[in-house]
């Protein structure tokens, strides 16, 4: 009688499970879906012209201490005439910590325009290519791009001429297909090296000064240089396939 009642019990429960896996497809069922990836591995660093050299290599003197609290005065001139990041940027770099700093790709396009308009080529290039790679009637895809280059020109944000000037971006995202529709998750990625280098000037408000002098800061162990890094959101396009004119990324939602 056991044996009777436990047999007619899996029965019912393989009928129920037919009728739903009938009446709802399996991926409305299954509540995994591929995650979208994290950003690139980091571009590697160019031989020349991305930082000043090895940090602390050199010993810093009364005159060195002067400087440095003539940029913190530069930061906080930055700060009081509306070059918020670019004071941020510099602040950091003078708190002689050397972690990564976070940049919100949807505050850098909101800014930058023209990286927005980038941001969306790539990511209208990468979905399509993913979706033609599903070979099957349905099914899912993650995919990376591999790092490209932007400018923050001073005609475009003076603030993020100052806070990162040139810069990567990439995009990751999963498209989903289901015959001849299906939708696309995606988000934006930056990254940059902070650093000061020779041959170049730089004004803020009053002050004028040569990146060399503020770079001879992290050789001296007055401040260090680093890395920049930021993630934005997930951006959603709910009908999509490879001829989809995707929407602009989002630029809200961060500060």
């Amino acid at each position: 009688m056991h044996y009777s009642m436990l047999t007619h019990t899996l029965l019912a429960s393989l009928t129920l499970f037919t009728t739903l896996t009938t009446a709802f497809p399996y991926h409305l069922l299954d509540p995994r879906e591929l995650a979208i990836p994290g950003p690139p591995s980091d571009p590697p660093k160019a031989a020349t012209g991305d930082g000043i050299g090895p940090y602390g290599n050199e010993s810093a003197g009364v005159t060195d201490y002067a400087a440095w609290a003539e940029y913190e005065t530069i930061a906080e001139t930055a700060a009081s005439i509306g070059l918020v990041h670019a004071a941020a940027h510099l602040e950091h770099y003078l708190g002689n910590t050397g972690s990564d700093y976070n940049d919100s790709p949807e505050t850098m396009m909101n800014d930058l325009p023209k990286f927005r308009d980038a941001a969306k080529a790539l990511a209208q290039n990468e979905a399509a290519a993913a979706w033609n790679r599903i070979l099957d009637a349905s099914g899912e895809l993650a995919f990376s791009s591999t790092w490209s280059g932007f400018y923050a020109e001073k005609d475009q944000s003076m603030d993020w001429y100052y806070s990162v000037g040139g810069f990567s971006f990439a995009v990751t995202g999963v498209v989903s297909k289901n015959g001849q529709s299906g939708s696309l998750r995606y988000k934006i990625h930056v990254f940059d090296r902070y650093n000061w280098d020779d041959g170049k000037s730089t004004t803020i408000g009053p002050f004028t000064f040569y990146d060399r002098d503020l770079g001879s800061l992290h050789l001296k162990g007055l401040a260090r240089e680093y890395i920049v890094r930021g993630s934005g959101g997930v951006n959603t396009v709910t009908d999509f396939k490879a001829t989809t004119v995707i929407p602009p990324p989002s630029t809200g939602g961060r500060s």
